[in-house]
């Protein structure tokens, strides 16, 4: 089969064209597949016009569209035109299939453009967020009328589809109540050797220890977040809480949040008191996270309760998992996917910070931290890799194909 794909952004600063439209489209490539990766890279403007094969995989990354204006009609204009450019090389390849990731802003209209033709292919989207006003949205500082849009562009994309790929369950059951003749596949986000050919976590963690002033006798616990996943005041007590508990414990944050969630937090921790046990790195080149990954004892990943975190399937797990570190969640969404609570990691009562403090707790003390670690690799490695997720990628290629056929007939 002949397939192309219609990433959303570029390769930077976000993560889903390279953790899961490449991840994919190499397996698909891997099994037989002719596979084509469009990239509009408008977040990413150095890697405009350019083009490369990677694992089989032909990417073409659109050029820069042409503009002098204001600001808002300059951005508006650089994504109806790459999105304009995305349906011509669609128009020129005539591939069988078109693989569409994310239901709005330049993928979304490129989506309308191909939908629009009369021999037009089969059209697969992929659901990674519930975009609209009641999921991802609310993170976001988007206006009322952009927010508007994207409702409309999410449910008008999930109806003029021949099959869906969706992270997480929510989404696929929310893509079989909006179209509900056309199959969805649960396709959660996995590991993908590739993206972790330079990584050496075994051989890094002491060394970052020390750099951190951490002794052999602390527990360093690792809060990887972009502080979407939990919100600013559930963390502050959970830190609190763990460190009353636990004097030894010492908090590493990796990341930071859109609107400077992480300078709030260390100003907090100083009025607490704690400032002289917390580290912030922000975020890291992903070639280095290894090493403050390696350095922890444990990794915090909550979700709070909101339709955003039910919907989302974040590959930070996969992350923390190959590393091997220990990782404490809830029971929200797609964590579930991932952490299994005793076996893979440890898992709250609920998202409460109370409940993620005891679990924090609970594993600080648990025997057979070992095995927990293996047992974690060990299935981000063999369960969660990309070849076997999307083993059933084919009969859904298939399905899409013959349904668009049987439209235009």
């Amino acid at each position: 089969m002949y397939a192309a794909y219609i990433a959303p952004f570029g390769f930077a600063p976000k993560n889903t064209t390279g953790r899961r439209v490449m991840p994919m489209a190499r397996a698909a490539a891997a099994v037989g597949h002719r596979v084509r990766v469009i990239v509009p890279p408008y977040d990413d403007p150095a890697t405009y016009g350019r083009r490369w094969e990677e694992d089989g995989v032909e990417v073409t990354c659109l050029s820069r569209p042409r503009f002098d204006g204001t600001v808002v009609i300059g951005a508006a204009w650089t994504q109806w035109r790459l999105a304009r450019a995305a349906a011509d090389l669609v128009g020129q390849w005539q591939p069988d299939l078109v693989h569409v990731f994310k239901p709005k802003a330049v993928s979304g209209l490129a989506q309308v453009l191909i939908a629009r033709r009369k021999d037009r292919p089969a059209l697969v989207l992929d659901l990674d967020d519930w975009e609209g006003r009641d999921g991802w949205s609310r993170n976001e500082a988007y206006a009322r009328p952009l927010v508007e849009l994207f409702e409309v562009q999410e449910r008008m994309g999930m109806q003029r589809c021949d099959a869906f790929t969706a992270a997480s369950r929510l989404l696929a059951e929310r893509a079989g109540r909006v179209a509900a003749s056309r199959p969805a596949l649960h396709l959660p986000n996995g590991f993908d050797p590739a993206a972790y050919a330079a990584w050496a976590p075994d051989r890094v963690g002491s060394a970052f220890r020390r750099s951190l002033g951490v002794g052999s006798g602390a527990s360093l616990i690792l809060i990887y977040t972009r502080f979407f996943d939990y919100g600013l005041e559930a963390w502050a007590q959970v830190i609190r809480g763990i460190a009353e508990r636990s004097p030894t414990a010492r908090f590493l944050v990796l990341g930071a949040g859109k609107f400077g969630q992480e300078r709030d937090l260390a100003a907090d921790m100083r009025v607490s008191g704690l400032a002289e046990r917390m580290s912030f790195l922000g975020w890291l080149p992903f070639a280095d996270i290894p090493s403050a990954l390696a350095a922890a004892d444990l990794a915090l990943m909550p979700l709070a309760d909101t339709v955003a975190n039910r919907a989302k399937c974040s590959p930070r797990y996969i992350d923390l998992m190959y590393a091997g570190v220990p990782v404490v969640t809830t029971p929200i969404g797609e964590a579930l996917t991932y952490i299994r609570d005793g076996e893979t990691g440890y898992v709250a009562a609920d998202a409460s910070p109370a409940a993620v403090t005891a679990a924090v707790l609970r594993a600080l003390a648990a025997e057979g931290t070992t095995e927990v670690r293996r047992r974690a690799r060990a299935r981000a490695i063999d369960e969660l890799s990309w070849e076997r997720l999307t083993a059933p990628l084919t009969g859904l290629y298939e399905g899409a194909v013959a349904r668009a056929a049987s439209g235009r007939a």
